[in-house]
């Protein structure tokens, strides 16, 4: 019976600092650039990004959901498709194959455009994130968040976004 709560008490330890680390888990990937498009409909895309990862696992991203708001209306939906693996500690070339629900199927490409022209003012979104290691689960989630934030925490450049455009 003893060995039993060790093996919980390892296990919640686990836990704690895994839920804990959330912050420390997205500081240690670092988006370097688009590198191409494929398979590009008004329902969706496979992005080919570049990433670099310090983490000592590989993470694999189940479930992403980011609902897209422009001046507190609804445009869009973005939500990946499949599951997005990043290898550990590396630079890798990264599949991000992605879902788009909109009301117009020119919405992402003037939403595009006002990131690009006008730093995102006035557009926010909410996201979901559902992500993890082996058995070992983490969800991130968080409304009305300022899409020049988002941008910033992952270096992404007016003149990134340009790439982006050229590819679509």
């Amino acid at each position: 019976m003893p060995r039993i709560y060790k093996y919980l008490v390892t296990f919640i330890f686990a836990l704690c600092s895994l839920t804990s680390a959330r912050a420390d888990i997205l500081d240690k990937f670092h988006f370097e650039r688009f590198i191409t498009v494929t398979h590009l409909s008004s329902t969706g895309m496979n992005l080919w990004v570049e990433v670099t990862s310090e983490w000592a696992h590989m993470l694999i991203i189940k479930k992403a959901k980011v609902d897209v708001m422009m001046h507190g209306k609804y445009v869009a939906t973005i939500e990946l498709r499949d599951k997005v693996k990043i290898p550990r500690r590396s630079t890798n070339k990264v599949l991000l194959p992605l879902r788009f629900t909109t009301t117009n199927s020119l919405t992402l490409q003037r939403v595009l455009r006002h990131l690009i022209d006008d730093g995102g003012l006035g557009t926010t979104i909410d996201y979901r994130v559902r992500a993890g290691v082996k058995i070992l689960k983490v969800k991130f989630s968080d409304k009305n968040v300022a899409v020049s934030e988002i941008l910033d925490n992952f270096a992404l450049s007016s003149e990134s976004l340009r790439e982006l455009a050229k590819l679509i």
